[in-house]
């Protein structure tokens, strides 16, 4: 379930390339069955009081839906709001083993040529890299309706915690560590988003209990180095 909302995520990141991104504020009003509702022009708002038990706000879903009333210019036959999704009552149990996973050769210059880590932009044209490459201007969770330049997975200022924890051998051992790591560079630009209310989102949840875990296996590692 992890890998598809992962699959779904680089999905969206790539399609929500955009000039004028949806804007977005946070409402309390909102009934408790929706996760968002049109207003007008590129205006959105989210339900900050986040969904009914027993039921989840993505931030996939409620992207996408908005940046398509938004790249359409009107609701053109779409629903004016995005409802909360039911929770799963079904479980999947899976068996196997995790050895290792390979950070790859990280590549040179692919810091944002600015020296920034975190750039606004409303076309690709300022995700500049070091290179003179570029990566995608990306509409999130934002209150003005620009975007966030795209980081890349080599980005060693906006990702140095990764690179540090592959070290020389470029490898991560610890099943958490890279659970973290790979939903974390994911997700990276949803961060970035700048409304109070990212906490509604499930997947904002799930990046908090990932790095939960993440920091305890951190913290058992530190205490381990200490004790030999």
């Amino acid at each position: 379930m992890a890998t598809k909302r992962v699959l779904c995520l680089a999905a969206l990141l790539a399609f929500s390339a955009a000039t004028v991104c949806p804007k977005y504020t946070c409402d309390a009003t909102i009934e408790s069955n929706i996760c968002a509702s049109y207003s007008q022009g590129n205006d959105f708002k989210l339900n900050s009081n986040g969904c009914q038990s027993g039921s989840y706000c993505s931030s996939i879903g409620t992207s996408a839906w908005a940046i398509g009333i938004n790249n359409a210019g009107s609701t053109s036959g779409a629903a004016t709001t995005y409802p909360c999704t039911a929770e799963s009552t079904s479980s999947t149990t899976t068996s196997g083993s995790w050895d290792s996973m390979s950070c790859g050769t990280k590549l040179p210059n692919k810091n944002f040529k600015s020296g920034q880590t975190v750039i606004s932009c409303i076309n690709k044209n300022e995700c500049v890299l070091s290179d003179d490459t570029t990566t995608d201007c990306v509409c999130v969770f934002k209150t003005d309706g620009t975007g966030i330049c795209e980081a890349n997975t080599n980005n060693d200022q906006v990702f140095t915690g990764y690179w540090n924890d592959c070290g020389t051998s470029s490898t991560l051992t610890d099943w958490d560590t890279a659970a973290y790591w790979i939903y974390y560079m994911m997700y990276w630009e949803f961060t970035q988003s700048t409304v109070a209310c990212m906490s509604i989102f499930m997947e904002t949840t799930m990046l908090s209990d990932l790095y939960d875990a993440y920091n305890g296996a951190a913290t058992l590692v530190a205490g381990l180095l200490v004790l030999y």
